[in-house]
């Protein structure tokens, strides 16, 4: 018997992690219900030096992805980036971020003073709830994330990141630049930027990172 009570236990665990990023797919809150959803960072979450980061950049991003947010309880917003990076610079540790000129994440990142990366499990039901928030606009959908099955939690300094993540980084902008054409390899330049609207560097201090472990 006692088995049996440990594997059903098991399984409602596994299903309440599923549940966590898919849950709300098909939900429509409103205003109200979306801000009663939000909720300050948790107890879930430990906070941890950048140093200690038990991550690998290259596979974080191009790999699993990132949720890049930014804006307040008021509004925000979230993209799905797979391009960016974690170093040092200027003796500050930072995060770079790129942004397309016609996201409408790039405003509200042009106006707040900073944004937040997010990364998840790498679990499916995390995985399309990435491709719907890459593939939604806050224009035509303003709940998009909610519609994918994200929680947001705001920090202390008022950022957004999501409570189905393992990985949290707040950053405060040093920097941002949109590209240079005239200064790119022309095979990069021919192959993403005939059709597409140029992208803009964001480098931010790291100065708050969480971790689920």
């Amino acid at each position: 018997m006692r088995r049996i009570l440990i594997i059903v236990a098991a399984a409602l665990a596994v299903a309440a992690v599923v549940f966590s990023c898919k849950g709300r797919r098909n939900a429509e809150p409103d205003a109200e219900s979306a801000q009663a959803d939000s909720v300050l960072v948790g107890h879930n979450w430990q906070k941890v030096d950048p140093l200690d980061l038990e991550l690998k950049p290259v596979a974080n991003f191009s790999q699993d992805w990132m949720a890049l947010a930014t804006g307040s309880a008021k509004q925000y917003n979230a993209m799905t980036i797979a391009w960016g990076g974690i170093g040092e610079l200027w003796g500050k540790h930072v995060v770079t971020v790129y942004v397309s000129g016609d996201r409408a994440t790039k405003k509200l990142l042009d106006d707040n003073q900073y944004f937040t990366v997010t990364g998840f499990p790498p679990s499916k039901a995390c995985k399309d709830a990435l491709v719907y928030i890459g593939s939604h606009s806050m224009r035509d959908e303003p709940d998009k994330c909610a519609n994918a099955g994200l929680t947001v939690e705001f920090t202390e300094l008022g950022n957004p990141i999501f409570s189905e993540g393992r990985l949290a980084i707040e950053c405060r902008k040093l920097y941002s630049a949109p590209f240079d054409l005239a200064r790119m390899p022309q095979d990069i330049r021919e192959r993403l930027y005939e059709e597409m609207t140029v992208h803009t560097m964001y480098i931010g201090e790291i100065v708050n990172v969480w971790e689920k472990r």
